[in-house]
């Protein structure tokens, strides 16, 4: 059984690394299966092909609609057949919870498109830029909707926002243009529910965080404070899963089990009481997970529970490893996706260290030496009142190693998952996970049941839970500071002594000779580990960061560094140097930027100021006009020239200021003297032409950013002829509103045979540039081509992909 168990989850675990989905090899597998079945000696192997095929029809299922895919255009099914470009009418019903911050944003189950039927009722993630309808969870409505694929912005650092969504089941998204008709009013009771505890938690400075332990919605927690909840290494606290779920398990467990003792004790029910109170327990876990809206981490949390009891109850023979095997087993049967997210993994990467800190140092020894330190007296109260105080502090030490071996042994796992550590996460979660678990998580919980009994009492309850809340970021706030993003360099440094501390810890109590062999070996490894990396200093870099609808350029030589704008920043908060650019520029180990070049004020182009400017060292900043910015920027003239390493930079344009923002863009033609790269922000036509007028020599380069996006008052003729690049490149949003790059303008450049990428399609854009050659590459297609950068996109609107 282990065998076929282990077999199973390492192909759910390869699916990760698939370049794409099996579509094409359906009939093989299956094939495959069927012969192996037939072969007695080589039986468990057909394990491989059945996880194989089973995960490839799931995926399809889940996001398309359709069982099998199919890698024919003519032959689509599904949601494929909807992203057209063109509107659909389509029936949804409303699944999230809907607050004020989130009217706009929402997820639903498809019901009916036009007239086509799916096979299964597919999730899809709604988008309403102007909502005329309050919708809540459990309504059914209809809409005028136009279908995209769930698409998101792709950088080798940074949130991988597609790979999320698929984890959550989402793998297409809708724009609704129009609402027809509500065709059914009524609310879910949880909606319902929510909404009572929304408005009685309404003058709470906390209310989005005690939303989120209730009912798992995070759309009321501020932008900041999420930011800030993230420095602290406590976002695990405000995510209901494993953890929630399995205190609500424990805590009802104990309850049951206590009134179990003196209404119904073992010695009458049999076999049946403690089985009795697991299934009680099971129920209130499952009522938690009802309130979190079943999430799949709260599914993921209470199927894990399920397997755990049921093996427990029908007293089979099994092993830890064994148990622990065929949890993660039924957990990715039952949700394949769920490999995609990191809550997983850090989920059973907790459990199992648990595991062996408990098998390394039984729960015996440390719970026993609690009471170990106490006199006894002769007196009979004494002695017991001595050993429950003993348990007590036995049972508190436990809590404290656990929590302490926890937090240090996770520390790797979170560096690799998020690229980043909170360095006093460990001293914030001793405080933390106490308070919320043992005091704050149950009171909220009492006080949202509370609201549908006695309301006066649930906000007496809420607002002790809040003012808790206040008091935990008012003594920790300066613990913040230390959130730490690490470059790729650092973190296979820290990874490796890391590995090397647990190395010359276990070695340690091995013997003598083999001590003193590992301090060799640590040294000799960490003296490699620090040795500088060659790098060719004929080399230059040009990084085109995917930051949706805008632009950021990043040009590197000779460790010097110039950011070419800053890409969008929103209403919200949210903007790209948080999201995408600053985890980039990290993770390339920049700390300073030698050259900060905004082009215009346009807000895709400039948002990002403030947030860059506080999170690195600027050397130099420059912009084609003033902009509302509290950080000093020089003007940029044609003519002026600087040298970056290798490489001279020169400003062509302006020559003066209009009251055309585009036309303000800082255009820079960056250049070793034998290739040459043009960035022009977003100028159009008039500006071109002037270009062409005045410096028309100056403009040849190999690699053109392509005006404005590729807007079609932009990228003329004469200027495309002029500059005479081999490449072109589109820095615009995945299937954006505004058809960036128009079909004109990538008929101009085919004319011209200029080679075209564009990052809303492929992702990061690398060029890396030598005497020798240019050598370009994207994240999708070249440095993360996973089947989940890959599907669903194929559409009609596909002529915008480059053919390279």
């Amino acid at each position: 059984m282990r065998t076929a168990l282990l077999l199973s989850i390492f192909v759910f675990i390869s699916t990760l690394f698939w370049p794409q989905l099996l579509d094409k090899h359906l009939v093989l597998l299956a094939v495959a299966s069927f012969l192996l079945l037939l072969t007695s000696q080589l039986r468990i192997l057909a394990v491989i092909p059945i996880t194989a095929l089973y995960f490839t029809c799931y995926v399809s299922l889940i996001l398309t609609g359709q069982l099998f895919p199919s890698a024919q255009p003519d032959n689509k099914r599904g949601l494929e057949v909807l992203v057209d470009g063109k509107d659909h009418t389509i029936v949804v019903q409303i699944v999230s919870l809907i607050s004020k911050n989130n009217r706009s944003y929402f997820n639903a189950k498809l019901l009916e498109s036009d007239t086509y039927s799916f096979n299964y009722t597919p999730l899809i993630e709604m988008r309403w830029y102007k909502p005329e309808v309050i919708l809540q969870a459990g309504q059914i409505h209809r809409f005028v909707a136009r279908f995209k694929p769930v698409y998101g912005r792709a950088n080798p650092a940074g949130f991988d926002r597609q790979k999320w969504s698929y984890s959550e089941h989402i793998g297409y998204r809708a724009a609704i243009k129009q609402h027809i008709q509500t065709i059914n009013k009524e609310t879910t009771l949880r909606a319902n529910f929510y909404q009572q505890v929304q408005y009685a938690t309404t003058n709470l400075t906390h209310q989005g965080l005690l939303l989120a332990l209730s009912f798992a919605d995070k759309s009321l927690i501020p932008f900041e404070e999420k930011k800030h909840i993230r420095n602290l290494g406590i976002s695990h606290l405000f995510a209901i899963s494993g953890l929630h779920i399995g205190l609500f398990f424990s805590a009802v467990y104990l309850l049951f089990q206590f009134t179990s003792s003196h209404l119904l004790p073992s010695s009458k029910m049999g076999w049946f009481s403690m089985r009795l109170i697991s299934i009680g327990a099971l129920i209130g876990a499952g009522g938690y997970a009802y309130l979190a809206g079943f999430s799949l981490p709260t599914q993921r949390a209470f199927l894990m529970l399920l397997v755990a009891i049921s093996v427990f109850a029908l007293k089979r023979n099994c092993s830890k490893v064994d148990l622990f095997l065929l949890v993660l087993f039924v957990v990715l049967v039952w949700d394949p996706l769920a490999v995609l997210s990191l809550s997983l993994w850090l989920s059973f990467s907790a459990v199992a260290i648990i595991l062996v800190l408990l098998w390394s140092f039984p729960i015996r020894r440390i719970v026993s030496d609690g009471g170990d330190s106490h006199h006894h007296n002769d007196s009979t109260a004494v002695n017991k009142k001595s050993a429950i105080k003993g348990k007590i502090i036995g049972y508190f030490k436990l809590l404290l190693y656990l929590q302490v071996g926890l937090t240090l042994l996770m520390l790797p796992i979170q560096l690799v998952g998020f690229s980043a550590l909170s360095l006093t996460s460990i001293v914030v979660n001793l405080i933390a996970v106490p308070l919320f678990s043992l005091l704050i998580i149950p009171l909220v919980l009492i006080a949202a049941i509370t609201t549908l009994l006695a309301p006066q009492l649930a906000l007496l309850l809420f607002t002790l839970c809040d003012q808790l809340i206040i008091y935990f970021f008012y003594l920790t706030d300066f613990l913040s500071t230390s959130y730490q993003w690490f470059s790729v360099a650092e973190q296979q440094r820290l990874l490796v002594i890391f590995m090397l501390l647990l190395l010359l810890v276990f070695l340690h109590f091995q013997g003598v000779l083999q001590r003193k062999l590992s301090y060799l070996f640590a040294s000799l490894l960490l003296l490699l580990l620090f040795l500088p990396s060659a790098t060719s200093k004929d080399e230059w870099s040009v990084d085109v960061i995917d930051v949706g609808q805008g632009l950021s350029v990043l040009v590197r030589s000779e460790n010097k560094t110039l950011l070419y704008d800053t890409g969008a920043r929103y209403p919200s908060g949210f903007n790209m140097v948080d999201s995408e650019i600053a985890p980039y520029l990290v993770s390339l180990g920049i700390k300073k930027l030698d050259y900060l070049i905004i082009s215009h004020s346009d807000i895709d182009h400039a948002g990002g100021i403030e947030q860059l400017v506080q999170q690195f060292i600027i050397s130099n900043r420059w912009s084609g006009e003033p902009l509302s910015s509290h950080a000093d920027f020089l003007q940029c003239q044609q003519g002026m020239q600087w040298r970056l390493g290798k490489l001279n930079v020169e400003i062509l344009s302006p020559t003066k200021l209009t009251n055309n923002d585009n036309n303000n863009s800082c255009v820079l033609r960056i250049s070793d003297s034998k290739t040459s790269l043009l960035l022009t922000g977003d100028i159009e036509k008039r500006q071109e032409t002037l270009l062409v007028n005045q410096l028309a020599e100056k403009l040849s380069s190999d690699i053109l950013l392509a005006p404005h996006h590729g807007s079609r008052h932009s990228s003329s003729e004469a200027f495309i002829a002029a500059v005479n690049p081999s490449w072109v490149i589109f820095s615009a949003g995945f299937m954006n509103q505004w058809k960036f790059p128009a079909d004109e303008v990538l008929e101009r450049y085919q004319k011209q045979a200029v080679k075209m990428v564009n990052s809303g399609l492929s992702g990061l854009i690398r060029f890396q540039i030598t005497a020798q050659a240019i050598k370009m590459q994207t994240f999708r297609e070249d440095l993360a081509p996973y089947w989940y950068h890959q599907s669903l996109t194929s559409s009609p609107l596909d002529g915008h992909i480059d053919d390279k």
